[in-house]
């Protein structure tokens, strides 16, 4: 591996976070990383493999799965190009992995041994900042998984992709995003049947929810929760309008509270049909 014309691909990556080009060249050198390149469907680590490896996602997407004895996939986690993963068995006694990382598309992987990160006898500085850049993402992937918990805690199939394409929307700070997820692939993700997503999607947008052509999402309205408390957000034109709703009640019992208040607002025909199924 050229390390040098890699360096400069990799700044930018949360990795190397406050490492300058010559900090992570020497990183590199020293760590003795090594590159892979996987077409897609390829795996890249199975269920039960050792892990030896912290690895990025240099090119392409990698998702974290878990498959069951009969086939049945969960999407745990969608990575893209700059994404860490095997982050989590660092330093662990018990090195076998618990899931499955697969190539979404072509993807090209960086791998650094867990060997060598951990021996740093000369108390380098670089290789200090890339250990706390590594609890930092630690963290981050922590709540990642606690908001994807969120979702799947949903007892409605409705309520999940609620939830689901609130935070997409969120993360896009606007009205439109892009799923990053075929629709079998968001069925696996939110541990739904495909074919009742796509019928609970197609009911969402003919009653005005939500409009959307293939991964291209249109959010009309949503819930937000924040700081323990309940708000419907809705776009108006590009402008987003927030309502605060009551504390510590369900998001069914607010939107009902609510469309009885603004007396048969807006949000009547949206959810007149259906508000059963937010419970």
């Amino acid at each position: 591996m050229d390390v040098r014309m890699s360096v400069q691909n990799l700044m930018g990556i949360p990795l190397f976070d406050g490492l300058d080009t010559e900090e992570v060249g020497d990183v590199l050198s020293r760590v003795n990383v090594l590159v892979k390149r996987f077409r897609k469907s390829d795996y890249i680590l199975l269920a039960g493999d050792n892990v030896e490896n912290l690895c990025i996602v240099i090119t392409g997407t990698v998702q974290m799965i878990k498959e069951d004895i009969w086939g049945d996939k969960s999407i745990i986690a969608n990575l893209g190009a700059g994404s860490i993963f095997a982050e989590s068995y660092l330093g662990r006694r018990h090195d076998r992995s618990i899931v499955s990382y697969f190539a979404a598309s072509d993807s090209e992987v960086l791998m650094l041994p867990f060997g060598r990160l951990l021996d740093n006898p000369a108390n380098n500085k670089a290789h200090n900042k890339l250990m706390c850049n590594i609890v930092a993402i630690l963290a981050d992937n922590n709540s990642k998984l606690i908001e994807k918990t969120e979702i799947l805690c949903k007892k409605t199939l409705r309520g999940k992709i609620l939830a689901y394409l609130e935070h997409e929307a969120n993360e896009a700070h606007s009205k439109k995003f892009v799923v990053p997820f075929s629709r079998t692939d968001l069925a696996n993700y939110l541990d739904a049947d495909r074919s009742a997503l796509t019928r609970e999607l197609a009911r969402m947008r003919d009653e005005g929810i939500v409009n959307f052509e293939n991964s291209d999402f249109k959010y009309k309205l949503s819930i937000l929760k924040r700081q323990g408390k309940e708000s419907l957000t809705y776009f108006e034109g590009n402008n987003v309008k927030r309502v605060e709703l009551f504390d510590q009640i369900n998001a069914a019992t607010s939107i009902k509270e609510y469309v009885n208040v603004v007396n048969k607002s807006f949000l009547a025909p949206i959810y007149k049909k259906r508000l059963k199924e937010c419970k």
